[in-house]
């Protein structure tokens, strides 16, 4: 029988991606933050979006140079609680991409295996906590349930001795869960720098700045060489089988 996990061993990854079908560069990223401190990040992200936003959902195609400043005060809530919260990422050049040879012909497929490989990551960083995995709601035929069933066979295979280490995965409406909402911010601006938006004469002055306040506080110059893997900010440029 399943033995419950505690609810201070269960860790929360909430994961969204940005740019999937129109653009070169794919980003997917998550929050990683203990289920007891979510309360905590949601009181936080509702304060920092006053008074420039009210209401609505926050996400990077909303910015703009009257709520620059929330949008600061959102990523803020997350850079000044590194040591509580994480933030990791990957990225992957889709013009690589062989979907023929290695996805049936179906970029779905290719996308699960990089969500696969986000939260497969961070089962291994956080090697004795349990998950909640929350994935962006978004239309597929594959269930969370399927990917939750993947996770757990793979790590038995390697060896993990956690008892089916995924113990959840449901979508999440991004425009009710404020953990997402910071997750689409933080890849949107990832993915703005790599897809050379930022470069573009008609670049949006507030993403532009947005963009290199986000890697000014994570410390990173050339978002393109990714950072250490076990960062606390973290982006892995995947390398694909050709």
């Amino acid at each position: 029988m399943r033995i419950p996990a505690k609810a201070d061993d269960i860790v929360e990854i909430y994961a969204d991606e940005s740019s999937q079908n129109k653009h070169r560069y794919l980003v997917l990223g998550a929050i990683v933050i203990p289920m007891l401190d979510t309360p905590d990040l949601i009181e936080a992200i509702n304060k920092a979006r006053l008074p420039e936003l009210p209401q609505g959902e926050a996400k990077w195609t909303k910015v703009s140079q009257a709520k620059l400043a929330a949008y600061k005060r959102i990523t803020d809530v997350f850079f000044d609680n590194q040591e509580r919260w994480h933030f990791h990422s990957l990225f992957v050049d889709t013009t690589q991409q062989n979907h023929k040879k290695f996805n049936d012909g179906d970029n779905e497929i290719g996308f699960n295996k990089e969500l696969y490989q986000l939260a497969n990551k961070v089962g291994q960083l956080y090697s004795k906590a349990y998950f909640h995995l929350y994935p962006d709601y978004r239309d597929t035929k594959s269930t969370p349930e399927e990917l939750r069933q993947i996770l757990c066979h793979g790590a038995r295979k390697r060896g993990d001795p956690r008892d089916w280490f995924v113990r959840r995965c449901q979508f999440r409406d991004s425009k009710r869960t404020m953990p997402l909402q910071l997750v689409d911010i933080l890849i949107g601006a990832i993915a703005y720098q790599l897809n050379g938006h930022d470069r573009a004469e008609d670049a949006n002055p507030a993403k532009v700045e947005l963009g290199k306040y986000i890697m000014a506080r994570a410390g990173i110059g050339n978002i393109a060489n990714g950072t250490a893997r076990v960062a606390k900010f973290s982006v892995w440029p995947r390398k694909l089988r050709k």
